[in-house]
Parts: C-alpha cells; structure tokens; sequence
C-alpha cells in the first residue's frame, strides 16, 4: 500500500526508469524506420511509411484489450508478459532479411510495446496518491519527454558511427534493463475482478472501452490531429521556408519547456483545479500553431517550440489525470487504454488528413486548419469537463 501522500517512492522511481526505457525504444526505432527500409530493402516511399507506421497499427490493437487483461488478469502480469515479450521482439530485428518481415516484426513489435506501455502507465497510478495525481502523472510523464529529446539524436549516433545492427543491439539491451527493473517493482492489484475468468463478456464494449477514456481521450485525438501536423510536416516545411536547420531548435525548446511545465504545472493542477491549468493550455497550444504557420525566421519555429511544449506537452500529462480521476480505481486499466487509444489514432490519422489539405493547398493552409483543431479541441473540453470540473479534491 502506498504510505501517506509520498510520491518518490521506490515503485515509483523504478516505474518511471521502466517507463522511460520503453519510450527509448520507441523514439530510437520509430525516427529511423523508413529510411531502413529504403536503404536496405529499396522499399517505396509508401512502403517506407509503413514500415515506420506499422508499429502504431500493433499498438493500436493491443491497446484496446490492454484493458480487460490489466483489470482481469491483474496488472503486474500483463506488465512482465508484455516487456518480456518486447525484449524478444526487439531480437528479431537482427535476423530480418526481407521488407515484408520487417513489417511483420514492427507489427508485433507494436503490439509488445502498446501492451507493456499501457500497463505501466495504468499501473503507476496505483503508486500515486491520489491527493497527488496531477503532479505525480506529470512527474511521470517526463519519461516521455525525455525519451522524445534524447531517442532521436542516439539512433542517428549509432547509424553514423556503428550501423543498424548496433541501433538494434541498443534497442534490446534498453528493452532488458527495462525488464529487469520490473523484477523489483511492486504495483498493488484492483481490488475487484483480478483473478476473474477471461472470457467471450470480457470483451464486451463496456469492458474494452472506457466512458472517461473515451470522454478526455477524444479531446486528445483531436490534440494528437493538430499535433501530429508537427511531427509529419515541420522538417518539410521549414525546408520550403529556405530554414531547413530550423526544426531542430522546435524540438529541442519542445523537450525543454515541456520538461519544466510537467514538473511544475501537476501540482497547481492538483490544488487549484483542472480549469485553472487546461485553459491556458489551450492558449499555448495555439499559439504555437499561429508562429509555425507564420513562421519567417528559425526563432519563431523554436519559440513556437516553447509554447508548443508547455501546451501540448503538458496537456498530455493534465487529461490523463482527469481521466484516472473519472474513471475511479476499479477502472484505471481500461480507462487508461481507451485514452491513448483515442490519443494514437489521432497521431495515426492526423497526417493523412493534413497531408491531402498541403498537397491541395498549402503548408500554411494545413497549419491553419491544425490551429481550428485546437480551437475544437479547447471547446470540447469544456462541454465534456471543463464547464461541471470543481475544485480538484
């Protein structure tokens, strides 16, 4: 049981060293992907994507039944199933001879990932307490962050200087001391429905999906939607700016600032209400789409970075506290699932949208529309929280 209202506790410290090494693996393979299938399989450029993106298809699955098994089977287990097995799927990188087996391997290797991703992310919230849970999820949630800044610039270290197969190498022994930390993490269980049967009811809508998840997780997808206009088009676009240096410095002020919103905006959260922190959030999330889009010098992309990282970082960490708090404890598990669920598709789908409005129209056209999204976004967290969200207790 959690003592009093400490946080840094030992299972929490070893929870987000778990957390941590996991996202590592995901930013060192998924920034590197596509150029490994073109380079090594001569795959096209559509196919190159896949190989990236096929990753996020396996997450997605294993996202939306994560849910039962953490509340059924229990949660440390699924959590050493679901690491174990990523170990291993990271190992079939090496012996990969052929594009379609990639393929098949950044499939599974998703699903690995999505399984054991959402585990710990459910399981910490049994370490927080609950007085607490803002800050401890925003504490929690710079393993991302980090793991966002720092992933990237490793694998093209380790491509430059030793090769794929020491990208590889890298990705597994991360993935191991990953597992290793879970043989010393102790994650108190549901109180109701482990050790139940998993059966044909267990998966049933209202098992597999949570209202709270659903509710915050659908302003996150329209988030992840506006953001992702970032993640897929901002190299690009400042190359047609004639700044093709510039989308570095976005990343590097996302990391920074977004690190130190996270750290500090959990526990304003905690005492003075939801509203007091999402609101202004919005704010900044918008304003970093309005600089991008209006972009004429590298430090408007990298002060776009600022905002962007206290608004869009932070919001991250800030909705899914609402969502464990909504959801109750019984429900942690698949409330979590159901919100990157929700999260991920907006990732996942945002990029084809966005791309079909550049291809139309313009950069700054698909940057404009980015901006509307945030603007929907901000208004449906006010119909489906903000406006009945008190004083958080």
């Amino acid at each position: 049981m959690h003592n009093g209202q400490r946080l840094w506790s030992k299972d929490f410290i070893l929870a987000l060293g778990v957390a941590s090494f996991l996202s590592f693996v995901f930013y060192l393979l998924i920034t590197t992907m596509a150029e490994y299938a073109a380079v090594r399989f001569g795959a096209s450029d559509m196919l190159a994507g896949f190989a990236a993106s096929a990753f996020v298809v396996g997450a997605l699955a294993a996202r939306i039944v994560t849910g039962v098994f953490l509340d059924v089977v229990g949660r440390y287990r699924v959590l050493i199933v679901g690491v174990g097995a990523s170990v291993a799927a990271t190992l079939l990188y090496l012996p990969v001879d052929g594009l379609w087996t990639l393929i098949a391997v950044r499939i599974l290797h998703g699903i690995t990932f999505g399984t054991g991703h959402t585990a710990i992310m459910a399981s910490v919230q049994s370490i927080i307490p609950e007085a607490r849970r803002a800050e401890g999820t925003g504490y929690f949630s710079t393993s991302t962050t980090l793991a966002a800044a720092l992933g990237p610039f490793l694998a093209l270290f380790l491509i430059r200087d030793h090769g794929y197969e020491w990208l590889f190498i890298a990705s597994a022994s991360f993935s191991l001391i990953g597992f290793i930390g879970l043989l010393f993490l102790r994650i108190p269980e549901s109180a109701s429905g482990v050790g139940r049967r998993v059966s044909r009811r267990s998966f049933r809508p209202s098992n597999l999906l949570d209202p709270a998840g659903l509710r915050i997780g659908s302003i996150m997808f329209l988030a992840g939607i506006a953001y992702s206009s970032i993640m897929a088009f901002l190299t690009g676009y400042t190359a047609s700016l004639g700044m093709a240096d510039a989308a570095p410095y976005f990343f590097l002020s996302f990391a920074v600032f977004s690190l130190a919103a996270r750290l500090t905006l959990g526990r304003v959260q905690d005492r003075f209400g939801d509203n007091v922190v999402i609101y202004p959030l919005f704010s900044a999330f918008f304003t970093a789409m309005m600089l991008v889009m209006f972009a004429q010098s590298p430090w408007m992309i990298a002060a776009a970075g600022v905002f962007a990282g206290v608004g869009f970082g932070s919001l991250m960490s800030s909705t899914q506290a609402i969502t464990i708090s909504a959801a109750g404890p019984a429900r942690v598990g698949v409330a979590t699932s159901t919100y990157f669920l929700m999260m991920d598709l907006g990732f996942g789908l945002g990029p084809v949208v966005l791309g079909k409005i550049v291809g139309r129209f313009s950069y700054e056209a698909m940057y404009a529309f980015a901006a509307s999204v945030v603007v929907i976004a901000g208004l449906l967290y006010f119909l489906v929280h903000g406006r009945s969200a008190g004083r958080r207790r």
